[in-house]
């Protein structure tokens, strides 16, 4: 480790993917696959970006722009059968398991798609038949660690060969949510894998300042769980550590924690302007950009032409534009069907027609900020 200054210490970790072509098993085409997931998803990003200013995006953005390796290369590496959870920065993960971009930019729009219908946008996205990705739980962040354990408990108890691959941050590390998950995916030796994005900050609180050990990977031992620490903008480096701990729970050893450090190179969501963060830091991260390391060796080392590199980020910014027209053109769910899905069928139910709608008199709203409005207009307070 190399200390560059009082305040900053920056980790030894090269800009330059050294990897040879030769020494590697993958075709042409799935290294182009690895490039147009990530160009896909950093392209949509800077999109949704945009979108956001702009007024048309629902709720918060949170954004995954440096850490595509991470989410490239552990999805490459699921079986059929294989569930996988992913929260706000896992979109191309997303892309590289199949999802439309036009399907998760409607989302976004809070339009009428299916498998949501508009209602949790464009967080935290979910398709579990289709594409294996689980629902997000709740607001608690880790708490897909102990669900995952569940899903995995199921794996092993219908003897299916499949693992469950939960994605988190350092911060969510911290929360008891994910000691008790696994701890118990530990004790029963599930087939789950916690992939630990270390992005340098939860929220804007430094690793150091919530954390009393050097590395995630550090708390493994005390659940007796295969853990390693790799460098997470190598997508070759990534891909070898997720496959050690990958092979390690499908094997039935148990849970595997495998830690990546990389960066957020966003702030933790796009209403926040990063300023804690040391130019320095900011600096030497942004020199190790996943997309542009692996773009330079592509053409470097992997001897494909640069046209060939181009027409992928054309045609990734094709499918963005043509995504944003087609969530655009969608209708917003009907307010009728806003409490479906949140209980469960029952007998009693009323049946349409059973009572008529009753309509409040708008002189006197009921809704705080319609009665704030219109005393403010008269002049009053509220």
């Amino acid at each position: 480790m190399a200390q560059s200054s009082p305040q900053v210490t920056l980790p030894d970790y090269s800009d330059e993917i050294q990897t040879e072509r030769r020494e590697l098993a993958f075709k042409d085409e799935q290294l182009l696959t690895f490039y147009s997931s990530m160009r896909l998803a950093r392209t949509f990003e800077e999109k949704l970006a945009a979108l956001y200013r702009q007024g048309k995006i629902f709720g918060a953005v949170y954004l995954g722009m440096g850490q595509e390796a991470t989410s490239v290369g552990c999805a490459s590496l699921l079986e059929k059968g294989d569930y996988i959870s992913m929260v706000a920065r896992n979109l191309s993960a997303y892309f590289y398991r199949g999802v439309e971009p036009r399907h998760v930019m409607a989302r976004w729009f809070a339009k009428d798609q299916p498998p949501s219908h508009g209602r949790e946008l464009g967080l935290f996205l979910a398709d579990l038949e289709r594409y294996g990705i689980i629902p997000y739980h709740n607001g608690s962040m880790a708490s897909w660690i102990p669900a995952g354990a569940g899903y995995a408990l199921a794996f092993k108890m219908r003897r299916q060969p499949n693992v469950m691959l939960c994605f988190t941050g350092d911060g969510a590390t911290s929360p008891g949510d994910f000691y008790e998950g696994l701890n118990f995916a530990s004790i029963h030796k599930l087939p789950l894998v916690i992939i630990c994005e270390v992005n340098q900050f939860a929220y804007s609180t430094p690793c150091d300042k919530q954390m009393p050990v050097a590395n995630v990977a550090d708390r493994a031992p005390a659940f007796n769980v295969y853990a390693e620490t790799a460098y997470g903008n190598d997508i070759f480096k990534v891909i070898d550590a997720a496959r050690r701990g990958i092979e390690h729970a499908r094997g039935g050893n148990g849970p595997a924690l495998i830690e990546f450090k990389t960066f957020r190179q966003r702030g933790h969501g796009e209403h926040d302007d990063m300023a804690y963060v040391p130019t320095e830091l900011r600096e030497f991260w942004e020199k190790r950009d996943p997309i542009t390391m692996y773009r330079r060796w592509l053409i470097e080392r992997g001897e494909f032409k640069a046209g060939m590199i181009t027409r992928i980020d054309e045609v990734a910014a094709r499918q963005v534009e043509a995504a944003v027209e087609y969530a655009e053109s969608l209708p917003l769910p009907n307010p009728e069907t806003v409490t479906r899905r949140l209980f469960a069928p029952s007998p009693h139910d009323p049946k349409p027609g059973d009572r008529g709608t009753v309509l409040e008199p708008i002189e006197k709203p009921a809704i705080p900020a319609l009665t704030a409005a219109q005393d403010r207009s008269s002049g009053g307070h509220f």
